[in-house]
């Protein structure tokens, strides 16, 4: 058999080979101390001067949290992060986690637009190199070297590290080991999704054992740290995006170089600096004071990082109960298959809104009669200087067009449940009520609708036979004699997961990603003015409800619900009240007890 093994005086490589082999270690060893210069010299990306400050402070941390504004660029930079790593080190297993997995999905093509240059970042980064590309182990099949498999995206590298996608489904993604696990709008993921995924990162880079008797492991240099990043805004204080934030920034401020955290608020994107310069924003600032004009709260979390403050032990529904209620669904504005709805309805004319809430009701064969929140509607008067309320007549003939919008072409009230209307503590709504009863035609049309009334309700009882063509699907709704049950049965209701909500929507945005149940990407819907006008009204409805709090008289023995006091003279309950309206109709249904067939 001929050896291998090199003849004495021999020479494997030469003086000049060695030399350059030499100058790749320094200069590897150089571009792993100074990531911000190797994405500069290896993928093309000049970062601004506070991207630059998190790309450092976190390379080498083993527990980073990145709370940053709307459009800071936030998961750019985590891309970025990730290329680097696989790149410059070898064997890195690389994972993304999202609130689904079209979030994860979404993070990498980022990926995937900075190596192949394509796309919107190849667009806005003209010096973009191909050094990466280069790196990757393409084969005939997939030439570019990126999969896109539906249960997980991923690329490999030839020096072994790899990419991926993880699912948003916690028992699917378990028994798995990583090197980075990057968490992306991290306050939107479930605990226990980041519970699991944090398992990927437990076991010590710094781990090795040998036979020898004289191996000591203490004496190896340490190696490159596991590390778990959470990037996003904020959201509420019992998230887990904001318990980490909030333990590791006090072991940062105590001097653990292991922890890094990064609060940057919607001012360094409006302010951009890059090497010490100004630079155009990321962000305008008119955008921003719009958001604040919509939703303040909402504005506060997503801009300034000011996450949501609990209400504590009287606050009758968490943000954390919300998020889980959340679903991603459209807004609902007409009826589109054979559903049946609860319109409820809370008239105002001047100092209160006036609101309209639409619940979608179906039977789920395992959790029995759910309600999907699908609109709700605002009756203002856009043209008056002070945003008033709409007249009466016209209020009465926005909500006769919901009720024929939701029954569709179907015979009348045939696909409408029912309609709640709160009586209002003067009985204003029985102004509503008494019209209700007459048949009537919607202005500008002449097909006659048949009337409605509550023939269960003590004003009403005697007119049932006066008024024989109205339909018994109306109730009229005492606030006093049932606020406080009403309140107790929709707690009832979040808590068993029974009464949904759309997703919170993102109004810088003209379109709703939609998912399956595994997240995965199906299309991108693009809403008209009315559909995203319904999702800023819901999430208002989510404000509203997240800011009650349950007050108890002196011996305990009653209790009432309302606003908190710092609330009181900046938010209204209107959308709250439509909502524990359209509850008590669901709570209904689930107990059997059909008032109103």
């Amino acid at each position: 058999m001929t050896s291998l093994a090199p003849r004495r005086g021999h020479i494997v490589i030469t003086e000049l080979q060695r030399l350059n082999y030499e100058l790749d270690a320094k200069t590897l060893s150089y571009y792993r101390r100074n990531p911000c210069i190797a994405a500069r010299e290896l993928l093309g990306i000049e970062l601004t001067d506070a991207q630059k400050y998190i790309l450092q402070s976190t390379w080498n941390a083993v527990h980073a949290a990145w709370a940053c504004s709307r459009n800071f660029g936030k998961s750019f930079i985590g891309a970025v992060l990730m290329i680097l790593k696989a790149v410059l080190y070898e064997n890195q297993a690389i994972y993304i986690v999202g609130a689904v997995g079209d979030q994860a999905k979404e993070t990498f093509t980022k990926i995937e637009e900075i190596v192949l240059r394509l796309g919107k970042t190849a667009k806005s980064i003209v010096s973009l190199t191909d050094i990466a590309s280069k790196e990757i182990h393409t084969t005939r099949q997939n030439p570019t070297g990126f999969s896109h498999d539906p249960t997980g995206y991923s690329v490999t590298f030839f020096n072994g590290s790899t990419i991926e996608t993880v699912n948003s489904i916690p028992k699917n993604v378990r028994s798995r080991r990583a090197s980075l696990v990057f968490f992306d709008e991290a306050a939107q993921i479930s605990e226990e999704l980041i519970t699991v995924c944090e398992a990927f990162a437990t076991q010590s880079s710094d781990f090795q054992t040998s036979t020898d008797a004289d191996f000591d492991m203490t004496l190896n240099p340490r190696d490159i740290p596991t590390q778990l990043v959470y990037a996003s805004s904020q959201d509420s204080m019992d998230s887990q995006f904001y318990k980490h934030y909030k333990e590791f920034a006090l072991k940062m401020l105590a001097g653990n170089r292991d922890y890094f955290v990064a609060d940057m608020i919607c001012d360094v994107a409006i302010e951009v600096y890059m090497n010490g310069q100004k630079y155009p924003p990321l962000l305008s600032r008119e955008k921003v004071d719009a958001a604040l004009k919509q939703s303040r709260d909402k504005a506060l979390r997503e801009y300034y990082n000011q996450p949501t403050k609990d209400g504590g032990v009287n606050q009758i529904c968490k943000w954390g109960t919300i998020r889980r209620a959340e679903r991603f669904v459209l807004p609902q504005l007409t009826r589109t298959d054979h559903s049946k709805f609860v319109l409820a309805f809370d008239p105002a004319r001047t100092n209160d809104n006036s609101i309209t809430g639409v619940m979608r009701i179906y039977e789920d064969p395992y959790l029995g009669w759910c309600g999907d929140i699908v609109n709700v509607v605002n009756f203002v008067d856009l043209a008056t200087k002070n945003k008033y309320k709409l007249d009466a007549d016209r209020q009465l003939a926005c909500l006769q067009k919901l009720l024929l919008d939701y029954n569709g072409d179907a015979p009348d009230y045939e696909y409408i449940d029912s309609l709640l209307i709160d009586q209002g503590s003067g009985g204003g709504g029985t102004h509503y009520a008494d019209h209700f009863m007459h048949d009537w035609t919607l202005p500008g049309f002449s097909t006659v609708h048949r009337g409605l009334i509550d023939a269960n309700h003590e004003l009403y009882e005697t007119y049932v036979s006066e008024y024989p063509n109205a339909c018994d699907k109306l109730r009229l709704i005492s606030p006093r004699k049932y606020r406080t049950r009403m309140v107790e049965e929709f707690i009832e209701l979040m808590d068993l997961g029974v009464m949904r909500f759309p997703k919170e929507f993102d109004s810088t945005k003209d379109y709703v990603r939609i998912t399956n149940a595994d997240g995965d990407h199906i299309e991108d819907k693009y809403l008209s003015e009315d559909e995203r006008v319904a999702l800023v009204e819901i999430d208002l409805m989510k404000e509203e409800i997240t800011n009650i709090q349950k007050y108890s008289n002196a011996d305990k023995t009653s209790a009432t619900y309302a606003l908190a006091k710092d609330k009181e003279n900046t938010m209204h309950d209107d959308r709250f009240y439509v909502a524990i309206l359209l509850a008590h109709r669901l709570y209904e249904l689930r107990r059997g007890d059909v008032v109103a067939p």
